[in-house]
């Protein structure tokens, strides 16, 4: 009895120890396998994570060269053309920097045409921005403007198209990538069963969150793109457009409108005792009173016209199609709104005694920016001596 005790004992024991060493062994190689899996997909992750990086460089540098020109062809300060020159120079090296490294990086052969397809637009563009830069230094001409948009524009969103398709390709070879990898995973934990589905789960939610982090930064970087081609056209605090788009607009008109008997006007508005404001209340209740009043400001024009902030308590709208007389009427509930505006702070209504307007009408071709830009502030100058919060029309 004793004897059969002790065989059945050291059978249990024999088979509980086979039965452990069998699941060391498996947990073991399961971990190995595990460690393996986590290598291939980290570095899936790592690789793929920093082409999209890279591309989405290439990618901010080809929209900034883009609009360095168009800041240059704006530009009548020549000191700052050269600066900006300078710096379009540098991002074609830091680009260059970008290409070698995407290269090492190691392109799939789909992802090798789309990158092809790439260079050969690139070198187009290439070309075509030299010529343009160069005749910018020399002066400009009238062509400048048109071979920046029917030229180089149309080649620059055809690349940032192609890129797009690339970072889609690069993110579908990643996944065809993960999905081998974990195949074979699969097929090496496939000896165990509980701690192969634990593992297996553990991977997946591991997988998932890298697959979120990686979105969250693509998301990021893009907003980013797109916060710097809103910072380049809007005034930071109002919202409104700033004063370098509303040349632009103005010039994107006149090209419109050549030979063009339609008339326009522009509003220079400048608000009438805001310093008060700002030195009573402070800046931070200052710039929330400009914000409110550029709301009150867009209640008056229409879909097509162009608010912009000129810097300061100074605005200005271009009104499209708007002779003197419709102009005048915009003006009247401007001046309107303006004065009727308060901020409540602190149980306080802070207001303002209204704003002074000068109205310029032209007709497209016949004027510059500047000069129409001068004439309409001095009458809003004209307006503020005459005894503020009221208009006056230019007149030759």
């Amino acid at each position: 009895m004793v004897a059969r005790t002790i065989k059945s004992s050291r059978i249990i024991i024999v088979n509980t120890v086979l039965t452990l060493v069998i699941i060391s062994v498996l947990i073991f190689q399961n971990i190995y396998f595990l460690e393996k899996n986590n290598a291939i997909q980290s570095n899936i992750d790592k690789v793929y994570t920093r082409k999209i990086d890279v591309i989405m460089r290439m990618t901010k540098i080809v929209r900034e060269r883009s609009l360095h020109m168009l800041t240059m062809y704006l530009s009548k300060d020549e000191w700052e053309n050269d600066k900006i020159f300078l710096e379009f120079h540098k991002l074609k090296l830091v680009f260059l920097k970008l290409n070698d490294e995407l290269k090492n990086l190691g392109l799939h052969e789909t992802e090798k045409t789309l990158f092809e397809k790439i260079h050969n637009i690139l070198n187009k563009t290439e070309s075509i921005q030299i010529d343009i830069i160069e005749r910018i230094q020399s002066g400009g001409d009238k062509r400048v403007h048109s071979d920046i948009s029917e030229k180089d524009l149309p080649l620059e969103y055809k690349v940032l198209g192609i890129f797009d398709s690339l970072i889609e390709k690069i993110r579908s070879n990643a996944n065809k990538a993960r999905e081998n990898a974990k195949e074979q995973y699969l097929e090496s934990i496939s000896l165990i069963l509980i701690i192969a589905v634990l593992v297996y789960i553990v991977i997946i939610i591991l997988m998932r969150r890298s697959l979120y982090q990686l979105t969250k930064i693509e998301s990021g970087l893009i907003s980013e793109a797109e916060s710097l081609s809103w910072d380049a056209t809007h005034d930071a605090l109002t919202n409104v457009y700033n004063r370098r788009w509303l040349q632009h607009k103005f010039e994107l008109l006149q090209d419109e409108q050549q030979s063009s008997l339609i008339k326009n006007s522009l509003l220079y508005i400048d608000l009438d005792e805001f310093k008060p404001v700002n030195d009573n209340y402070g800046h931070v209740v200052g710039d929330e009173f400009l914000c409110g009043i550029t709301r009150e400001l867009e209640k008056c024009i229409r879909q097509n016209d162009t608010l912009a902030r000129m810097g300061g308590d100074e605005f200005s709208i271009l009104l499209e199609n708007c002779d003197v007389d419709k102009a005048t009427e915009i003006t009247g509930c401007l001046i309107k709104r303006v004065t009727k505006f308060s901020l409540l702070v602190e149980q306080q209504r802070i207001s303002i005694t209204g704003c002074s307007i000068g109205i310029r009408e032209f007709v497209g071709g016949d004027i510059s920016f500047e000069t129409l830009v001068k004439q309409a502030d001095a009458e809003c100058y004209a307006a503020k001596r005459n005894g503020k919060n009221r208009y006056n029309i230019y007149s030759q």
